[in-house]
């Protein structure tokens, strides 16, 4: 019997008008004939198409998949998600010189004719990152590192006055902000931000479950777990050092899995802003899924030395991965003679640390999460 992803994709597949998704992308292109090639795409929120014209140009259709499980927001909010991304993107190409597809045709609406919201973007020739594989080959890896962080920079220069989406665009330029899905807002400073986040946190395991995954360390770490969003909530007003805006824009999912490359690992385009918002900087300092550790408080004791080093050669190598892309990261910034912001909240270890757990948290990653809590100490 399939899984759910598979029934969800099966039964997508045959509810979408494919014959109206391909009229209506001939008439934004002037008419021309177009098909659809056969291979499907298929993440986690999305299905993927590649529409080809018969002038040989092509198209990406990424069409909303519905969601796995019964949701607690409506379809206009669900909606709204869709449009908050195509604004996000929209105002990085105005800009940044971030790579971004340039979007062609946007439909947020599940009723439309097509049956399913979509977006026809241009086609980048190239590979998502993650679909290389999980490890970037070694002699791929400074380049793109810094091309990562080259993109990090132009993002931490898109600053908004609210930590929230971008709900709307004005005619001259501005923008309006909005809720973040499932947490609320937008906020008017970090404070706010932090203690929404620990009223709505949750750890998607029951008691049983967790204890089952903690094994012998189930007394320390069930405990550990479930205090942290009040930990969170009651540290707010003291976990940011620039309470107040302006925010940079966060990805919300930052790495080599939202992001298509060539052969040699030259980064031709970011994708996947649906959950992009302006948030605090703390949150936008977290290191890319690429370079991304469990912090050493939270991660098991085992897993390093006496003195702090990691026992394992590719954990040890992930660090300092870290250390070269925080050196990238401000060269950037002095070539552009831009704030050190993003460096220094990427070298505050303590705060870092703590927007990965916040990120881990909500992926349910077992831990020692109230060690991370302690290593803030009470001088913050």
């Amino acid at each position: 019997m399939p899984g759910p992803i598979r029934s969800r994709a099966e039964k997508f597949l045959t509810s979408v008008d494919w014959a109206a998704l391909q009229e209506f992308a001939a008439s934004k292109q002037n008419g021309i004939a177009c098909r659809l090639l056969p291979d499907i795409g298929l993440g986690y929120n999305h299905m993927v198409r590649i529409i080809e014209f018969a002038d040989g140009s092509r198209w990406v259709a990424r069409l909303k998949l519905p969601p796995l499980a019964k949701h607690n927001a409506s379809d206009h909010a669900l909606d709204t998600r869709e449009i908050c991304e195509f604004n996000t993107m929209s105002i990085l190409r105005q800009r940044t010189s971030i790579p971004i597809p340039k979007i062609n045709a946007f439909e947020p609406r599940s009723d439309c004719i097509v049956g399913a919201p979509f977006m026809l973007m241009d086609c980048l020739e190239g590979n998502v990152g993650i679909d290389l594989g999980m490890t970037i080959p070694p002699k791929n890896k400074q380049e793109f590192l810094r091309g990562l962080a080259k993109i990090h920079v132009q993002l931490s220069m898109v600053q908004l006055p609210k930590i929230g989406t971008i709900a709307s665009m004005d005619p001259d330029g501005t923008c309006q902000q909005g809720p973040i899905p499932g947490l609320g807002g937008p906020f008017n400073t970090a404070t706010e931000y932090f203690r929404a986040w620990a009223a709505q946190a949750k750890f998607s395991m029951s008691n049983d479950q967790l204890r089952a995954a903690s094994g012998e360390h189930a007394d320390e770490i069930v405990p550990s777990v479930s205090s942290f969003p009040e930990s969170v909530g009651r540290l707010a007003s003291r976990l940011s050092v620039r309470d107040h805006g302006p925010f940079p824009l966060c990805h919300g999912d930052f790495g080599h899995n939202n992001t298509v490359v060539d052969d040699d690992y030259q980064i031709l385009g970011v994708i996947d802003w649906e959950s992009a918002f302006a948030g605090p900087w703390e949150i936008f300092g977290d290191f890319p899924l690429s370079f991304s550790t469990v912090p050493p408080p939270m991660d098991v004791p085992w897993n390093y030395n006496k003195d702090g080093s990691p026992k394992d050669a590719e954990l040890a190598q992930k660090f300092a991965d870290q250390r070269e892309y925080v050196a990238a990261v401000k060269r950037e910034e002095n070539r552009l003679g831009h704030v050190h912001h993003l460096s220094e909240a990427l070298e505050d270890s303590r705060r870092q640390q703590l927007a990965t757990t916040m990120r881990l948290f909500q992926n349910r990653k077992v831990g020692w999460y109230s060690r991370v809590i302690d290593n803030l100490g009470t001088d913050n």
